[in-house]
């Protein structure tokens, strides 16, 4: 009967250390982990976003011509 008790004692102690020291920290990293990736994927989606979206007309450049000076384009 005492053995029993010891062996089970044993057991259950083996368990639980198992599980608080390897299992609970593996699924609180794979949590962070996963929600870490989950925030830069929908922050690389936003710039996408950002850039694909056409720019007003006020920010665009104009191209000014001072003088003689013509802005320089590649003939093929």
């Amino acid at each position: 009967m005492l053995f029993r008790i010891i062996f089970w004692s044993i057991i259950l102690t083996l368990l639980f250390r198992f599980i608080f020291r390897f299992l609970l920290p593996v699924v609180t990293i794979t949590r962070a982990a996963q929600s870490k990736m989950a925030q830069m994927q929908k922050q690389m989606e936003d710039m996408q976003r950002a850039q694909q979206t056409p720019q007003p007309a006020s920010q665009q450049r104009t191209n000014k011509i001072d003088g003689d000076y013509i802005d320089f384009e590649e003939v093929k």
